[in-house]
């Protein structure tokens, strides 16, 4: 039987769970050998939005030599051969075009690999990265078996702004077309209510919840024939509090999953559908592990890990404590997900 082993490039905290922190153990639970090749090291997370950052942090990002020596001396001692690799935050231009060249290497030694990409550059409408990342972004994606974008990554590398129903349609196809990536998920778009129901969700108009949508779609068709794809939605409510690393997992439970073609699940849309209604399962699952604990910290009062204006310092970084994700506590809902939100065909 061929091993399980991931090499997972990302980055990597002391404290929290996001990047090798937030994928290694979700990957480890489901039988995979994780291979970690760390991007950055710091004691916490430290980008995202002004609300979601502790405002302190230590540690250093490793540059392109550093990446080089290590993927230099895995290669020189018969080491790089993964079934399967991830990719994550990387920072810097020069930093990524050394993970490029892995991935050729890789691919060299095995062409099978199965590749999952997060091209992590930003969130919300905001790049937080060099945005001299993006062309090679662009050029990593026909290299991919599978991306896994937000919805505001999926708008850099599509040139599509995604605000309703058929312009999510439209990305979709356009990183097809683009790009000839077998699979393509965006992991979360809020579209309106009535948005969802015009592309077939059964969601009372009525509902003042906020829905997310992860939406993926994959080539049916052969390299010759005209481009045919299958596309699925999944859609769940949206929390209003904010748990950095869910991203990180989320590509880690998408890889941990990924359909073997030699044997794909049996599903009425798409095995690449079954995937994400078990990535999704799980990640709700730990939510709510993660919720109901901030809440006991909070004594059980919401408001206090909700991001709000005019919190100190000090609030701020006792808020984000709280909502660190509780991935050891939720072992049952990675290995184990019961699945709530169905996939629906696009």
């Amino acid at each position: 039987m061929r091993e399980k082993r991931v090499l997972s490039v990302q980055s990597h905290v002391v404290a929290g769970y996001v990047g090798n922190k937030a994928a290694s153990f979700p990957l480890q639970l489901l039988g995979w050998e994780v291979d970690a090749a760390n991007t950055v090291e710091f004691s916490n997370h430290t980008v995202r939005s002004f609300h979601t950052r502790y405002g302190r942090w230590g540690g250093s990002k490793f540059d392109a030599a550093h990446l080089e020596d290590v993927f230099s001396a895995l290669d020189a001692n018969g080491l790089l051969r993964q079934s399967h690799l991830l990719t994550g935050y990387v920072p810097g231009a020069d930093a990524l075009n050394v993970v490029a060249r892995t991935v050729d290497r890789l691919r060299s030694i095995n062409p099978s690999l199965v590749y999952v990409l997060d091209p992590v550059m930003g969130d919300d409408g905001r790049i937080y990265v060099s945005e001299s990342v993006i062309p090679i972004y662009k050029s990593l994606m026909p290299k991919a078996t599978c991306a896994t974008p937000n919805y505001f990554e999926a708008e850099l590398l599509t040139d599509v702004k995604i605000l309703d129903g058929a312009s999510l349609k439209l990305a979709l196809r356009t990183f097809h077309e683009r790009y000839r990536i077998p699979n393509i998920i965006v992991s979360a778009v809020s579209l309106p209510i009535d948005e969802l129901i015009k592309l077939g969700f059964a969601v009372d108009n009525s509902t003042t919840t906020r829905m997310l949508l992860c939406s993926g779609s994959t080539i049916v068709s052969a390299a010759e024939e005209p481009l045919r794809t299958v596309s699925f939605g999944i859609a769940f409510p949206e929390l209003a509090e904010h748990y950095e690393g869910v991203g990180d997992v989320f590509s880690s439970l998408i890889l941990g999953r990924f359909p073997d073609i030699a044997n794909p699940p049996s599903h009425a849309i798409s095995p690449l559908a079954h995937t994400a209604e078990l990535a999704i399962a799980s990640l709700q699952g730990i939510l709510i592990k993660t919720r109901a604990n901030a809440l006991a910290l909070a004594k059980h009062y919401p408001d206090a890990i909700v991001p709000r204006e005019g919190e100190s310092a000090e609030e701020r970084v006792k808020r984000l404590r709280m909502v660190e994700l509780k991935l050891v506590q939720s072992q049952q809902e990675i290995l184990n997900p019961q699945v709530q939100y169905r996939a629906v065909a696009l």
